[in-house]
């Protein structure tokens, strides 16, 4: 019997939350990977690119391209921060906006919305588990980055 591919089925899955997600906040003309980000700089304050790429899942350049229109729209700002918070002397650090702020606050109800709709869909008991299952496969993969770097 051939295995299923744990990539795919879980891509599958993210993307019919992440179409749950975009309908919500599509009335903010905000994507989920631009509130999260919006949301992240918004809780933690001013951090590193890098790191915040890292505490995401996200890679550099992937980060650049999610970051350019939330800094053209105002919303997010370049900043200079110390150099132990950042990664490398190339790095440099974001905050929110006073702008940035309000629109994070504005698009916390579409959010919720779009929470409420999963969270209906999957059951008070599937979603706990599948968070459970997830935040355990992430230590593991976070545990797994760090012996094999």
């Amino acid at each position: 019997m051939e295995s299923q591919c744990s990539c795919s089925t879980l891509r599958q899955l993210t993307r019919k939350m992440t179409n749950i997600y975009d309908h919500y906040l599509a009335a903010d003309e905000l994507t989920i990977s631009q509130y999260s980000l919006l949301a992240r700089i918004g809780k933690y304050g001013p951090i590193g690119v890098i790191p915040l790429a890292h505490s995401m899942g996200m890679d550099r350049s992937t980060m650049s391209r999610t970051l350019k229109p939330l800094i053209s729209a105002g919303w997010i700002q370049t900043v200079d921060l110390p150099l132990e918070m950042l990664t490398d002397k190339r790095s440099f650090g974001v905050s929110l906006t006073s702008d940035g702020q309000r629109k994070w606050k504005q698009s916390k109800p579409n959010w919720r919305k779009a929470q409420e709709s999963i969270n209906t869909i999957l059951g008070d008991q599937t979603h706990h588990a599948l968070m459970s299952l997830v935040d355990d496969a992430n230590a593991k993969f976070e545990q797994s980055e760090n012996a094999i770097l």
